[in-house]
């Protein structure tokens, strides 16, 4: 009975330090998050700069081209549309596409997420940006779902709460939103680097 009740209090004290070693790393997490959301002239505008050693702004744009053609195809977009620019080196397109949150068996929890991208090749690089970001969660829904703007969801000032966590539902589409910018840019940079 020693043995087993040894036993027993080894387990739970193992299970109780894991658990809290997992919840600090959240909470460290959570704070690293603050400023993730940058802001610009009051939107949310995602900007960087992706390199391109070696390739002419007229080749960069060709890659920047064929690598449209290549990801915004369903099923990973519902729907892509390209506006024309003023300027030759310059492509712009609104992307809607689906974040996903939760697909397990029998439940499927997502929302649609609608965003402009203007994506400008130079001599060397191409300079992404993503802004207009905008979200319909459940969209299926009778009653025509929530629809909800960046700005007023996923900023610090919304996302995240008094002491600095990082709220639950607000913090999903922070977190996703997040998730979708650094795959097309990692995306566009892996396609920019094929030679």
């Amino acid at each position: 009975m020693k043995r087993l009740t040894a036993l027993a209090i080894i387990v739970f004290t193992i299970f109780s330090a894991h658990a809290q070693l997992f919840k600090g790393a959240d909470k460290e997490t959570q704070k690293i998050e603050a400023g993730a959301i940058p802001v610009k002239n009051g939107k949310v505008t995602f900007e960087d700069t992706i390199p391109a050693e070696g390739y002419t702004a007229e080749e960069v744009k060709r890659a920047v081209d064929a690598w449209i053609k290549e990801r915004f195809v369903k099923p990973t977009v519902i729907s892509v549309k390209q506006f024309e620019s003023d300027q030759p080196e310059t492509i712009m397109l609104k992307g809607e596409e689906y974040i996903v949150f939760k697909n397990k068996f029998l439940v499927l929890e997502r929302a649609r997420i609608y965003y402009y991208l203007t994506l400008t090749a130079n001599d060397g690089s191409c300079t992404f940006n993503m802004s207009r970001i905008t979200y319909w969660y459940d969209d299926e829904d009778d009653k025509g779902g929530l629809k909800m703007i960046a700005e007023e969801w996923i900023t610090d000032e919304n996302a995240i709460n008094k002491k600095g966590e990082l709220k639950k539902f607000e913090g999903k589409f922070r977190n996703k939103t997040i998730e979708l910018k650094n795959s097309l840019i990692n995306a566009l940079a892996e396609r920019l680097n094929k030679r």
